[in-house]
């Protein structure tokens, strides 16, 4: 079995354009994969954050939920599994780059497979890029769709 990573943000638009290119993997591409030999986790992560105002500290960890998915991600689950591909849904907390190379490597995953945003190269250097973390410091292939 073929182990694909998708995450996936609140975009649905990018969920919807990783979600399609992985089921059209099976299609008359050329590429021969067989969706039936596919698993995929979509992987959305509740990034980590700290706030302070008047009424005192909010931390990510008091606001976060495993099992709340947003519906991105679940447009995508549905899509990838009315192709026929085995899907399951993944949810973490923490550094979005840091938490998706974690999980693909705990997964032994085959690849990612990560939606972009169309960045200009100085966008990326100046501000930075779960893309470009997840690229730097994965150790298996990154397709960007």
């Amino acid at each position: 079995m073929y182990h694909i990573v998708i995450p996936i943000d609140e975009d649905g638009t990018r969920a919807a354009t990783a979600a399609q290119f992985v089921t059209h993997l099976g299609d008359e591409s050329g590429l021969g994969a067989d969706l039936d030999d596919l698993s995929v986790t979509v992987v959305n992560v509740f990034k980590e954050f700290k706030a302070i105002d008047d009424g005192g500290n909010v931390r990510s960890e008091d606001l976060y939920d495993e099992d709340e998915f947003p519906e991105s991600v679940e447009s995508a689950r549905d899509r990838l599994a009315e192709a026929g591909v085995e899907v399951d849904l993944v949810r973490r907390h923490g550094d979005p780059g840091t938490e998706i190379v974690e999980y693909a490597e705990e997964a032994d995953a085959d690849t990612i497979v990560i939606p972009g945003r169309k960045r200009s190269p100085v966008s990326k250097a100046v501000f930075g890029s779960v893309t470009q973390d997840v690229i730097l410091k994965a150790d298996r292939p990154v397709t960007i769709v």
